[in-house]
């Protein structure tokens, strides 16, 4: 994958935002792990999919005119067999849309310590800022995220994760495992990198991150452009 053709093809097609499937194979480009995806328009390419992934899987509806796909219903968790997946497949695609539907069919991560959200948007003044904190639905709520602005060094990182309140949760809270820090480390120093080579990226989310004892996996992401 040339990262550089992907993002000047949607910048030229008036493109801004890539889908959540374009921004994880972007991610894995840069070496972070995502889950196993195939893109699809079938019933039967979602079988062979999903068989060839292995069960359990998740179904999400990729149309550029859904972005918050949890808001929508256009994520389906934790399918187990082939009926429970054809069950889900025919709700995705009565979903409203505008535009060409696609279903992604991905491998269903393992529970994690807890879920983080790593982004970035571009402070006028300052240029790309990195945002890290607790993740999933609780983001906006709870608002326990930290900021710097890239580039950044392996010392700003560390001093981003131990800013946030939830802090505890990756040190072993009450018993509970300890988050891979360097992990985290390294995801920060590759998005923070990326961003600073591709001016053309305006803003990046990824959320949820999935933390482990060992290693993370990025289980959604968006990737918006500036405009020409």
């Amino acid at each position: 994958m040339d990262i550089s053709e992907v993002l000047k093809n949607k910048i030229e097609s008036n493109e801004t935002i890539l889908t959540e499937f374009e921004s994880k194979e972007l991610l894995q480009e840069i070496g972070i792990s995502v889950p196993s995806q195939r893109l699809i328009t079938s019933i039967d390419e979602t079988i062979s999919a999903a068989e060839e992934i292995g069960f359990p899987v998740v179904l999400k509806l990729i149309a550029e005119d859904i972005v918050h796909k949890s808001d929508t219903g256009a994520v389906k968790l934790n399918i187990k067999d082939k009926d429970e997946l054809e069950a889900a497949y025919k709700d995705l695609m009565n979903i409203p849309s505008q535009k060409e539907k696609k279903i992604s069919v991905q491998k269903m991560a393992d529970e994690p310590i807890t879920e983080l959200i790593i982004g970035m948007t571009t402070d006028a003044q300052f240029g790309p800022a990195l945002m890290f904190g607790i993740g999933g639905i609780l983001v906006e709520l709870l608002e326990d995220v930290s900021f710097r602005i890239a580039p950044v060094t392996e010392y700003d990182c560390r001093e981003m994760i131990r800013e946030i309140k939830g802090f505890p949760i990756l040190d072993g809270y009450r018993g509970k495992p300890k988050a891979d820090i360097n992990a985290i480390v390294d995801t920060l120093m590759k998005i923070s990198d990326l961003v600073i080579k591709y001016e053309e990226i305006n803003e990046l989310d990824l959320n949820p991150v999935f933390i482990y004892e060992k290693g993370l996996i990025c289980v959604d992401a968006r990737i918006i452009l500036k405009n020409k």
